[in-house]
Formats: structure tokens, sequence, C-alpha cells
């Protein structure tokens, strides 16, 4: 009796398997079909917006063999590789999609496309992108820091909370009197006046861009902190005691 019921387990997971085999093979063929008529349809594709809207009607489907095209069009730019990067997005929990997107941010000059590759690669929420979205932190560019930030809030991983709070703690350094004001000068990071940190001139440009990264960040990483912990911390010393105090048993939200 035990012979025919393991006999029976047995064709069952046969069928099954033969039956995952011919899914995977339909799977594949209609994406190659889907990345064949991508192809007819460039040739007709007149603008960027064309091009986006052709690259969007491929991204519907989610293989691999479609992402791999998708993730030829990145270093495209402008409305090109926005639309990539929104389609390659929705590959939840994908390695190869999320350091696609991450790997772009880092080597794309258009402000825009920047700022959303790094947008999408949160949207794949997988935690292996934390690191280099930690360095995006200190990008030049704010909306890149910020999308950054933002993204790591998405993900939800105990992975950021380090470099987070490491970040809070460099924007807490940025004190916002102005050169020559308020006794001594200013400058950035509290560094005193003179030579470049003199009213006017690159020094204030300087100072001004560093108030601008604190206003701006500071509210991303509380509540990017607030997203992953399920905490309200009313300040950096509040979230620095909570987390050596949870460092060792805290568990990534579900």
């Amino acid at each position: 009796m035990l012979g025919k019921t393991a006999a029976f387990w047995l064709i069952l997971a046969s069928a099954a398997m033969a039956q995952n085999d011919d899914d995977a093979k339909k799977k594949e063929e209609e994406a190659k079909a889907k990345i064949a008529d991508f192809k007819k349809q460039l040739k007709t594709c007149k603008t960027e917006k064309d091009m986006a809207g052709a690259i969007e009607s491929l991204g519907s489907l989610q293989h691999p063999k479609v992402l791999t095209e998708l993730k030829s069009y990145l270093s495209k730019g402008g409305e090109v590789t926005i639309a990539a990067a929104e389609m390659i997005g929705k590959y939840k929990k994908d390695k190869d999609a999320a350091e696609a997107l991450v790997g772009a941010a880092g080597s794309l000059r258009d402000k825009e496309s920047k700022v959303k590759c790094i947008r999408y690669a949160g949207d794949t929420e997988f935690k292996g992108i934390i690191p280099k979205l930690s360095n995006l932190f200190r990008d030049k560019e704010v909306d890149a820091a910020k999308e950054a930030v933002d993204s790591c809030a998405k993900i939800r991983s105990k992975e950021a909370i380090d470099p987070l709070l490491g970040l809070w703690k460099e924007l807490e350094g940025i004190r916002e009197e102005q050169p020559g004001k308020g006794g001594g000068g200013g400058g950035i990071g509290g560094v005193g006046g003179g030579g470049l940190t003199g009213a006017g001139g690159v020094g204030q440009s300087m100072q001004d861009e560093q108030i601008k990264r604190k206003r701006e960040l500071t509210p991303a990483v509380e509540s990017a902190l607030g997203k992953i912990t399920g905490e309200n911390f009313k300040d950096l010393r509040a979230a620095n005691d909570w987390w050596r105090k949870n460092k060792g048993s805290f568990k990534d939200p579900e």
C-alpha cells in the first residue's frame, strides 16, 4: 500500500514539474514575441515620447528577457530612461532589477532621470541595495540624496538605520547662522569665518547649499527612520538611545 501511495505522489510531482516546464516555455515564447513587437514598434518612433510609450508597452509583461531589454535603455536619459526605470521598478525583490536601477543612477548626468532611477530602485524593495543607496545620501544633488533616503524608507531594512543615523548627525552639524552674523562667522558646519566663508561670494553659496540640504533631508531622515522602526523619535539623541538598546534584537518589518 505504501508503495502505491509513493508511486501516486511521484506521478503527481512529475506532472507538476512537466506543467511548470510547459508554463515556463510559454512565458519565454511570449516574452520573445513581445520583444520582437517592441523592436518593430521602435522603427516607427519619431520622438522620445513615442519611445517611452513603446517601452511601457514592452514592460507590461514581466520576464527576465524583457528585463534585460529594458535595462539597455537606462543609459539613454530623459523620458526613455524614466519609462524604462518605471517598468524595471515593478520587479519586486528582484536583485538584477534593483541593482540595475541604482547603478544607472550613479552614472546618469540628467538630474530627473537620476532621481527617478533611485525612486524606482526603492520600489523593488530589494534589501541588498541599501549600501548603494546610503552612498547616494551625499550626492551633490539634494533631490537625489532625498530620494535615496525615501527609497530606504520603502525598503524598510534595519541595514539602513545606522547610515540614516549617521546622515542625521551630519545634518545636525550644519549651523544655520549666516556668515558674519551671530558672533564669529558661521561658515559650513560651524567652521569659522574668513576666506571662502566670508559674507557673500563662494562661501555664502556653499553655506546656502548646506542649509538647504539640512532643511530638506532632515525631515526625510526622520520619516524614514519612523517607517523602518515604527517609532517616533523627538530628536537624534532619542533615536540613537533607542537604537543602542534595540539594535541586537530588532527585526525587519514584515
